[in-house]
């Protein structure tokens, strides 16, 4: 008589109004119980919280669990530990750290336009057949993937095919440049003298700065002489410090254009470096000078370490 009574009302038959409270009333089921205990799971996470970089299997063997390495790895997600590609950034000592942040702190409130007046520069090496691909994870929270202790390390200049040299400024890039065999004080005094002054007297402002990292030859008795000869002003420049210099991401932009277009020899590499930076815009230019003041604050929040500029 009740389902009769709700039916005539909710205009439904009576059948499916027992169905309904049938299944609402149905117990509760659950899935597979899970094979690892509350303690287990802490142990699994402290362990790739201390090693980021180590693998589902040497924790299980490390640990001794009697459990797959698909539920560990389960059990790391579920921590919000994804396996992730590393990030590469150079292995930096304690006094570049420290040169880092004091650069950072003093120029934090440089105004934009002192920025716009700097010409940047710097020499980079392009491979001829590069790789995007990577070989090793590492597990590590969201948004801490330029802390030291995610990043794997490397070494100024790996092999390569040509090395050049380029600089740019607010205004746009200026010439790009094929070093001849090895770049030394002399060759370098030479660049300055015969493809860098006559685009800066044409091209940007009455007073500008020049900026140039601090290898030894830019740093050679030689070359300062020749920077004071010429009263050209030279920013004081921290080691290891390619996050700071947007030109980095110019050759990022190279590097980029010769992975798509795989030259098979060196003048054809050479010809996909000189039209991809040509091709690189004004507005480019001006948003990574801007982005100083930015930089100068991800150094600051990481401590002197590497930021994800």
């Amino acid at each position: 008589m009740f389902y009769l009574l709700v039916s005539k009302i909710i205009g439904c038959s009576a059948k499916m109004i027992s169905n309904a409270l049938k299944w609402q009333t149905k117990p509760e089921t659950r899935g597979r119980k899970r094979n690892t205990t509350i303690r287990v799971d802490h142990r699994i996470t402290r362990m790739a919280k201390k090693h980021p970089m180590i693998s589902s299997r040497e924790i299980k063997e490390d640990l001794q669990l009697p459990v797959s390495t698909a539920t560990i790895r389960r059990r790391l997600r579920e921590a919000k530990l994804f396996a992730r590609s590393p990030h590469k950034a150079p292995l930096l000592k304690k006094g570049c750290v420290l040169k880092r942040l004091q650069f950072a702190k003093e120029h934090i409130d440089w105004p934009k336009e002192k920025w716009r007046n700097i010409l940047w520069t710097d020499e980079n090496k392009i491979v001829l057949v590069g790789s995007k691909g990577h070989s090793q994870f590492v597990r590590r929270p969201i948004h801490t993937e330029f802390k030291p202790h995610y990043t794997v390390k490397t070494v100024k200049h790996g092999g390569a095919s040509i090395m050049v040299w380029g600089c740019f400024s607010y205004f746009g890039v200026g010439p790009i440049y094929r070093i001849p065999g090895t770049m030394d004080q002399f060759e370098y005094i030479k660049l300055l003298e015969e493809v860098m002054i006559p685009y800066a007297e044409e091209e940007i402002p009455l007073k500008w700065v020049f900026q140039q990292d601090n290898e030894p030859i830019h740093n050679s008795k030689r070359a300062t002489s020749w920077f004071q000869t010429n009263k050209i002003d030279v920013i004081k420049w921290p080691a290891q410090t390619p996050d700071l210099n947007p030109i980095e991401n110019l050759w990022s932009d190279i590097k980029n254009a010769v992975f798509d277009a795989k030259p098979k020899n060196a003048e054809e590499l050479w010809n996909v470096i000189q039209s991809a930076w040509a091709a690189i815009s004004v507005r480019r230019c001006q948003v990574l000078v801007d982005s100083m003041p930015h930089r100068c604050k991800a150094v600051i929040r990481n401590k002197g370490y590497m930021t994800k500029y």
